[in-house]
């Protein structure tokens, strides 16, 4: 099954210098989907699994993944919401692949990154 959100757009929240999104998914956070998720936010791209910084993050058991960044121009907070929520959607798609292979593997801890 895959790892969707109930809605692209996220709650907002401006508090000074910083921007505070979260979105909800239509399942709670498993031990799977979580790890699929961490797994594939982190990477660059496809065929490089160098970890790089991610600002979204995510607990088990819940039905969010939240974000806090840093917010220079508050008019820009629109655009920032929109780069966020595409940035979210393909690391889901992507965890969402991640699942799958770990729901055939008999020890899904046992799944490489492709």
């Amino acid at each position: 099954m895959s790892i969707t959100l109930t809605s692209e757009k996220p709650e907002v929240q401006q508090k000074g210098a910083r921007a505070n999104f979260r979105w909800t998914l239509t399942e709670p956070w498993d031990e799977r989907r979580l790890a699929a998720f961490l797994m594939t936010k982190h990477r660059r791209n496809d065929a490089d699994w160098t970890r790089r910084p991610s600002p979204f993050f995510a607990s088990l058991g819940q039905t969010a993944v939240e974000c806090s960044v840093p917010l220079g121009d508050p008019a820009t907070l629109p655009e920032l919401e929109r780069v966020l929520t595409v940035e979210l959607k393909g690391i889901l798609a992507g965890a969402s692949q991640m699942h799958e292979k770990m729901a055939g593997e008999g020890d899904w801890r046992s799944v490489p990154p492709p």
